[in-house]
């Protein structure tokens, strides 16, 4: 009954030590390689262009389904994050996307500068909607400058 007291007491007294190491002196033996980059050049609209789209889903809890989005092609510069690994991009982020892609169709544009969004979430337990409403300024490209990788 003593040792198991001592065993206690001496489990209490130490602790866990935490050790954080700094690797920073590997980015000095290894530096990072350079590329040539492409610079675009925008003609940018002054009348503000809008997008809507709406996506309806099921979460059976072991799979889920989504569909009612009409946009036709994925947009480039959307914004798209993962939700979780495997899984894909979130309904939220499909809304967004399709937004997007409508606006810029709408007008022409290759991507919308200063986009603003708003999304709203509606969720009945197993079904629900997202729909995204996005508001910005039409850039089309009109030049590509190759920038050169510093030697």
């Amino acid at each position: 009954m003593k040792l198991l007291a001592v065993a206690t007491v001496a489990g209490a007294i130490t602790g866990c030590v935490s050790v954080n190491k700094n690797d920073g002196a590997n980015e000095c033996l290894q530096p990072k390689i350079l590329k040539d980059a492409a610079h675009y050049k925008y003609d940018i609209k002054k009348k503000a262009v809008e997008g809507t789209e709406t996506i309806q889903w099921i979460n059976l809890g072991f799979i889920s389904f989504a569909w009612g989005g009409t946009a036709d092609h994925i947009a480039d510069h959307a914004p798209m994050s993962v939700a979780l690994p495997f899984v894909g991009p979130s309904v939220s982020d499909i809304a967004k996307n399709g937004a997007y892609a409508k606006a810029c169709a709408a007008s022409g544009a290759d991507s919308l500068v200063a986009s603003r969004y708003k999304v709203t979430n509606t969720s009945y337990f197993v079904y629900g909607t997202a729909k995204a409403d996005v508001k910005g300024y039409p850039a089309t490209v009109v030049d590509v400058e190759v920038v050169p990788a510093q030697k």
